[in-house]
């Protein structure tokens, strides 16, 4: 378990009211958990969960929250918008159809490269004919 002061103190400041409202329980009583430093189970539980920023515990979000004052998500790397993360899949598709433009036009110009040095061939063959017959 964590630090219960710290939490409530993070989250609330010290605006007891607010905490005592939010958790479902009396300014008085709140004031008796953080001078214990200890609440009960479930007010425990639920200052922890709301501290992480409704983010799992253990995993790849364990390093992450959600910031109650601005809802941004917090991360080791920065914040992230929550427009950021519903423009992920926007941006994954044209990630994914840019690949494929570039993949088509490699393609493309690969078969126009092979047509220019045929004709350049061809060409530098010309010369070197009328070289030949001109004696140049």
């Amino acid at each position: 378990m964590g630090n219960f002061k710290l939490q409530f103190v993070t989250l609330f400041g010290y605006d007891y009211a607010k905490g005592a409202k939010e958790l479902g329980v009396s300014e008085r009583q709140v004031r008796r958990y953080l001078k214990a430093n200890k609440a009960t189970k479930p007010i425990e539980k639920l200052v922890e969960i709301m501290y992480r920023g409704y983010m799992p515990l253990t995993g790849p979000w364990s390093e992450c929250r959600i910031s109650r004052e601005d809802n941004l998500l917090l991360t080791p790397w920065g914040k992230v918008k929550p427009s950021d993360v519903q423009l992920v899949h926007r941006y994954k598709w044209s990630a994914k159809k840019s690949e494929q433009m570039y993949q088509n036009l490699k393609k493309q110009t690969s078969n126009q490269d092979k047509y220019l040095f045929d004709l350049q061939n061809q060409l530098l063959d010309i010369i070197g004919d009328i070289s030949e017959k001109t004696g140049s």
